[in-house]
């Protein structure tokens, strides 16, 4: 794992490696793509297609993140995408357990991968390391597969920070950076894929120690924070995450419960919880 092969790029033999070890049935690998979740998204209206479904690339040179957020990425990124059945209704808190399902996932794997960090999970659908964000996940569907989910993770694991933009260098970090040594981006997959397997099935029989799990590791509670949804901004004490995924704030109105929005803490550092 501490070596050169594998660490910029999938073979063949990862390929088969990921279709027999993993949950996925299908693979689409791509050496270079605008957006997983772009093409995913069309893949995703193919009814013959066999799920889960993986799209995956070893460079992404358009990635979105939510809203007009895009992701940055270099060579060394692990970037993918998933196309699963509907795991649940199509509500908003729905997504929100979704985007926080798949950070627990993210969070096992880099325990494993690495024993020792300190990880936590922002609201909604980012996952931090020693206070820099290292993985973002993007959850969409297309209006004519409704029926079928897209699940876009993006984490830095051999792209350097160093060689980032400076705005994205100084919040952000890489496995690489914080290890010291590069990962072989196959082994990364196949534990992010075994944990998401884990995790969305106890997210399909409403496992109540997910919601547990996100509020012990939100790495907002206790701060102060403004999160903006468009016209409406609340500012006030994040008290968590509640078991629908909707981040809870006290404000001097009283509690207000957030289900969208871009959150900014206030005159504070964000901690993280170690393991």
């Amino acid at each position: 794992m501490k070596h050169g092969a594998g660490a910029f790029s999938f073979g063949e033999r990862d390929l088969e490696q990921i279709r027999r070890t993993t949950f996925v049935q299908t693979v689409e690998h791509h050496q270079e793509i605008e957006s997983t979740n772009t093409r995913a998204i069309r893949w995703a209206e193919d009814p013959a297609l066999a799920l889960p479904a993986l799209v995956l690339s070893d460079m992404q040179t358009g990635g979105r993140g939510r809203g007009t957020n895009r992701w940055w990425s270099a060579p060394g990124a692990l970037t993918f995408s998933l196309i699963l059945p509907r795991i649940t209704s199509s509500d908003e808190s729905s997504w929100l357990r979704i985007s926080l399902t798949a950070g627990l996932a993210v969070y096992d794997a880099l325990q494993q991968l690495r024993p020792g960090l300190q990880i936590g999970l922002k609201w909604p659908n980012d996952v931090f390391v020693q206070c820099r964000k290292i993985c973002g996940i993007l959850t969409e569907t297309s209006p004519r597969a409704p029926a079928r989910l897209v699940l876009g993770i993006g984490l830095n694991v051999n792209n350097s920070l160093a060689a980032a933009p400076s705005a994205v260098a100084a919040t952000a970090t890489s496995l690489v950076d914080v290890a010291g040594y590069r990962f072989d981006l196959s082994v990364v997959l196949t534990h992010v894929l075994r944990q998401l397997a884990e995790q969305l099935a106890a997210l399909a029989r409403a496992d109540t120690a997910l919601a547990s799990r996100w509020q012990e590791l939100c790495m907002l509670t206790g701060h102060h924070i403004q999160v903006d949804a468009g016209q409406r901004v609340t500012v006030g004490l994040c008290q968590g995450i509640d078991e629908s995924g909707a981040l809870l704030v006290d404000t001097p109105a009283g509690r207000e419960l957030c289900r969208s929005g871009v959150v900014t803490t206030r005159g504070q550092e964000e901690p993280v919880h170690r393991a």
